[in-house]
């Protein structure tokens, strides 16, 4: 009888186990600390278990002990949604199990509504946040007001299509292709018959979203948490949706550039300091909203992101890296010490703030440089982005040690 009992909460164990598995990867993408978090939970139901995780796939050992109730659990990855009210929640239900509050069958129903509950934010909102993304970043950028506001409608266009693109199985690893594609074709329009108009600069402020800000950010802490195979394919995943993003880009504008004059424009001239201020609140809001962060949170992003900025301002009077590279040691250390404070998942803070971190100016600069002619400019501007991208790496390491002592464990 002891017997028939004990397996029956081994099963509800491993099955809410492998429905937790499933919907933390669903909501916050793989990483190593939702390994870890899998692994307190089994340990907390007097279990066994290990984890071999990458952003692709799971395989997930259970036992009780070394000879009987030992099972194998696999799952490939679908591509997570990043919504973090869901993740707050599950995290929430993860310290009722661990507390012994709530039963493994009973956290397998509270998983599925979770995951039955409507979204936060609806249709109209989220087209809202593509507009104030697109705005805010091209702020971010210093273009002029003209290309901040069609660099934000050419946003809510770019969520129009991926819906569409969406509903079309064959082009499923095609999707950045197109949306760039047909944005980058339409700023190009745009800029032939409007002077003044940079195309690729409305093209990185419309296409602002789907910037891999959270591969750049997470591969670094997985290969120093030990998760090499993870940290790799993270960065291999942002190399293709970068190229995806390029190739459309590169295309929507050569068509419409071979058919109709280039009409030369100026050097970016940009908007006022104190609007970049005034817009960055409105940037993380967006990018808070399509990240699903629960409007009670949303302080704590907008907090985070303009710390940051002056970070990255204050970093910027040093050279040209300095700035991102204090900007992402104060993000990774407000994310940790939110993620203590308040009990609610890292990427909570660390998703929607990182893409502040972009080097998008210093990008669009290269690339304007190269298209005039400057080519030992460019190229020099170019290697200025790849050493922001690494000044923000190594500021994700230093901000991760930083970080490990106010959650009360060291990187491993």
């Amino acid at each position: 009888m002891n017997s028939s009992g004990d397996n029956s909460n081994f099963d509800d164990s491993v099955r809410f186990i492998t429905a937790l598995a499933k919907s933390t990867d669903r909501y916050g993408g793989h990483s190593h600390d939702i390994d870890q978090t899998l692994l307190r939970v089994i340990r907390s139901l007097g279990l066994n278990g290990e984890i071999l995780a990458t952003p692709s796939s799971q395989m997930i050992a259970i036992w009780q002990n070394h000879t009987d109730n030992q099972t194998i659990h696999i799952n490939t990855s679908r591509e997570p949604v990043y919504d973090m009210a869901r993740l707050e929640k599950v995290a929430d239900l993860i310290g009722e199990v661990e507390s012994g509050r709530t039963s493994p069958a009973y956290g397998i129903q509270r998983l599925k509504e979770i995951e039955q509950a409507p979204p936060l934010y609806g249709t109209s909102l989220k087209a809202l946040a593509f507009f104030l993304a697109g705005a805010g970043f091209g702020a971010l950028m210093g273009i002029s007001w003209l290309e901040i506001l069609t660099g934000g409608l050419l946003g809510i266009l770019a969520f129009g299509i991926e819906i569409l693109v969406s509903r079309i199985s064959q082009l499923e690893h095609a999707r950045e292709v197109v949306i760039s594609a047909v944005v980058a074709f339409l700023a190009a329009l745009i800029a032939a018959g409007i002077p003044g108009i940079h195309p690729v600069a409305v093209v990185v402020c419309s296409l602002t979203i789907y910037i891999p800000g959270f591969g750049l950010t997470i591969a670094p802490r997985e290969i120093i948490m030990g998760e090499t195979l993870s940290g790799i394919i993270y960065f291999m995943n942002a190399l293709v949706v970068c190229v995806k993003l390029l190739i459309g880009a590169v295309l929507g504008i050569g068509i419409v550039q071979y058919f109709l004059p280039v009409t030369a424009t100026l050097p970016l001239v940009g908007v006022a300091p104190v609007v970049i201020w005034a817009f960055i609140p409105f940037l993380l809001v967006s990018n808070g909203i399509l990240f699903g962060v629960s409007p009670a949170r949303l302080w704590l992003v907008i907090l985070c992101g303009v710390i940051v900025w002056a970070g990255v301002r204050a970093g910027n009077t040093l050279g040209f890296w300095q700035g991102s590279f204090f900007g992402a040691i104060i993000l990774t250390v407000f994310a940790s010490v939110a993620a203590v404070r308040f009990k609610i998942p890292l990427s909570t803070v660390l998703l929607p703030v990182v893409l502040l971190l972009v080097p998008g100016f210093t990008f669009i600069q290269a690339l304007f440089q190269m298209n005039t002619g400057g080519l030992a400019a460019g190229i020099n501007s170019i290697f200025q982005v790849f050493g922001i991208i690494g000044a923000i790496i190594c500021g994700v390491f230093v901000g991760d040690i930083l970080g490990s002592f106010i959650r009360g464990k060291t990187p491993h």
